[in-house]
């Protein structure tokens, strides 16, 4: 039962975790109009979809924050305190005034708080990638590592399945007056017994060995940009593909879908996001699984130049504007953005020695999808309303694709074998 507990604890926080954060994204346009009033609808989308990669843009500074409590006094440590740090804001923004209400005011106090969660999901993921693939044994760890990239999946579903259920129950006006608030209350349903369950967590029984048989790291922020700089940086170009395609395929192209297909009932639209963002999940699932068999860079450099191929091949669908034609390039584009996904916790963990793994998983994770992840959906809106071409997002999934497989070319993985870490993490720990 403990063990079900700690693997519980890690996943489903996660999953609360991704659905409190991406929940933003899916609302953007609602938000934009009520926090950030404009003379044009674009404009205060724009606006909103540059406060989500602010957020996002923050992870990096949470994931040292973190990754230093990981590193020194423990993965469950860390996690608990991540999803406190997330849960309490989430909570706050269904209670905000609106711009109306109290003017720009609002608008700071939505910035700060869409901060606090930046930080707080700067050191959740990471901790989540580090203490399952920790769990884990050498010939399982890429399957360990997906699940923890499925809980992330999940809640992003969850947040576009709660999009869809209130933008076919609600009238536009209900929606600029209270219906917005209601996926921010929602979020407290889980987040009591996800915090309950992170308490019970067990600390991972590879840094409880670590910690036995090595002194503990003062720093390990200064430790792991002295000894882990060049793979933080290799990893961080490596990771592009990945940052712009999640973000391009879940929080963008759930707008895009809304705005360009006006004619279709209000949840058939909303739920055009849906499927793809399942895909990611199960495709996540199945890469990691195969890198566990063929090697995770290995499978990494075929995604990423099947992803430029297919990125220029699927431009001329996507120019159609027809539902048929975007539901093909959302779903085909989100299997290869999956299948980017599920190797990367494990790919990241062989990188990186277990003194410094949190610090330099977090830091290289976070930065990567603040670069070029919480800037995707900004940067895509921005390029398409200046050129007008339907086809951006393609060209900007085939040029962070190309950035992945460059930056994977200088990737040396060290999986630290010094360390015998096949001695440590059996699923029995769970």
């Amino acid at each position: 039962m403990k063990s079900i507990k700690s693997f519980l604890a890690c996943t489903i926080g996660n999953v609360i975790e991704w659905y409190e954060f991406i929940v933003f994204g899916y609302f953007a346009g609602i938000i934009g109009a009520v926090f950030f009033p404009a003379s044009s609808p674009l404009l205060s989308l724009f606006k909103a979809f540059g406060v989500f990669a602010l957020g996002i843009m923050v992870r990096p500074l949470g994931g040292l924050l973190f990754g230093h409590i990981g590193d020194k006094f423990g993965r469950k440590n860390a996690l608990f305190l991540s999803m406190a740090l997330m849960s309490v804001p989430t909570f706050l923004i269904g209670l905000l005034p609106t711009y109306e209400s109290i003017g720009i005011s609002a608008s700071v106090i939505l910035i700060l708080i869409r901060i606090a969660q930046g930080l707080a999901m700067g050191g959740e993921y990471a901790g989540t990638m580090t203490y399952l693939v920790e769990g884990a044994t050498t010939t399982n760890r890429g399957l360990y590592g997906s699940i923890a990239a499925l809980s992330l999946v999940i809640g992003m579903a969850l947040g576009s399945f709660v999009s869809a259920i209130l933008h076919t129950s609600l009238n536009p006006e209900q929606m600029l007056s209270w219906g917005w608030r209601i996926p921010f209350f929602i979020s407290f349903i889980g987040i009591v017994w996800a915090i309950y369950l992170r308490l019970c967590l067990q600390e991972s029984p590879h840094f409880v060995q670590y910690q036995k048989d090595h002194p503990i790291v003062k720093s390990p922020i200064k430790e792991a940009f002295s000894h882990d700089l060049i793979p933080i940086i290799t990893t961080i170009f490596s990771q592009c593909f990945l940052a712009v395609g999640m973000y391009t395929m879940t929080v963008f192209f759930s707008t895009y879908a809304q705005q360009n297909f006006k004619g279709l009932a209000p949840l058939t639209s909303a739920l055009l996001n849906t499927p793809g963002v399942l895909l990611i999940g199960v495709s996540a699932v199945l890469s990691g699984w195969l890198s566990d068999k063929w090697g995770r860079k290995k499978i990494l450099m075929v995604v990423a130049g099947a992803a430029i191929l297919l990125s220029w091949y699927f431009a001329f669908f996507l120019e159609i504007k027809e539902v048929s034609s975007f539901f093909l390039v959302h779903l085909s584009m989100s299997v290869l953005t999956g299948c980017f996904l599920g190797p990367i916790p494990s790919f990241l963990a062989d990188c990186f020695s277990v003194k410094t793994r949190y610090t330099s998983i977090a830091f290289s994770n976070n930065l990567s999808m603040g670069i070029f992840g919480g800037t995707a959906p900004m940067m895509i809106t921005y390029l398409m309303s200046v050129y007008c071409l339907d086809t951006i997002p393609l060209y900007y999934l085939m040029l962070s694709a190309g950035v992945s497989l460059i930056g994977l070319m200088f990737v040396s993985l060290t999986c630290h074998p010094r360390e015998a870490e096949s001695q440590v993490g059996d699923p029995e720990n769970y």
